[in-house]
């Protein structure tokens, strides 16, 4: 997690976070708590841990695939987004993200937890070298997941943020979901202590506002506004990837 300290610029009001040594020590404890659930994630669906995350608007996905829609969630590097993968299959949605690099730079030990990931049945992730199986996936009712806060993506647009700040978001997203005539609905996760997180999905983008590039931005302007409550929230769990995509207006 990362704050106004790991930030070579200053950043919004709302992100700069105070960077004491008590604080710090704390988010790292954090992000050691939820860095051990990743190594059991076969335990999450279980009584004992499935009132760990509340997840709010899983009816909006389920909604979907009881339609027939393929649905991908634009996500970003925010909270303890690696375990995302994990609640979700708990309640039972075939999800995987979509990462960068090949399939053959998967990590050994990775392949290995993917075997107690809850339904291992479906593929755990996809890489950039798997396109083909990634539309399949999508075909056969199953959820994928994208960020959109990848600064290096070839291909971005500008999105207003807040008050004198833009976001380059990555387009993928939003392409691929006209590619599959997919609902896109925004996904973000939060810790909030004591092994306790909150799942938001957000509202699908309307639409019409990926019927032509023209109307791209005001899709990301909507998935933004979707996050924001959680990224006012918890300001300190932001990622680099995520504050790297932040850029102050000439004018501001």
């Amino acid at each position: 997690m990362c704050g106004k300290e790991n930030h070579q610029t200053p950043l919004p009001q709302f992100l700069q976070v105070n960077g004491s040594a008590q604080l710090k020590r704390q988010r790292h404890a954090t992000i050691f708590l939820s860095n051990v659930l990743d190594y059991f994630p076969d335990q999450l669906p279980t009584p004992k841990w499935k009132g760990c995350c509340r997840i709010h608007g899983l009816e909006r996905v389920q909604t979907a695939l009881q339609n027939g829609r393929p649905v991908i969630l634009a996500l970003v590097h925010f909270g303890p987004y690696w375990l995302m993968r994990a609640w979700l299959r708990s309640v039972g949605i075939p999800f995987a993200p979509l990462v960068g690099g090949r399939i053959k730079s998967r990590p050994r030990y990775r392949r290995q937890l993917d075997k107690y990931i809850p339904m291992p049945e479906v593929s755990p992730v996809f890489y950039l070298d798997q396109l083909r199986k990634t539309s399949a996936f999508l075909a056969a009712g199953n959820v994928l997941g994208v960020t959109i806060d990848n600064a290096q993506a070839d291909k971005t647009m500008s999105v207003p943020f807040c008050e004198g700040w833009t976001f380059q978001m990555a387009t993928g997203a939003v392409r691929l979901a006209i590619r599959q005539q997919a609902e896109l609905i925004p996904c973000i996760i939060a810790d909030e202590g004591d092994w306790q997180f909150r799942l938001e999905l957000g509202r699908p983008v309307p639409k019409e506002f990926l019927a032509q590039e023209k109307d791209w931005p005001r899709a990301g302007k909507h998935l933004l506004e979707e996050m924001m409550p959680l990224l006012r929230a918890h300001p300190e769990q932001c990622q680099r990837e995520f504050i790297g995509c932040l850029q102050k207006n000439s004018a501001a």
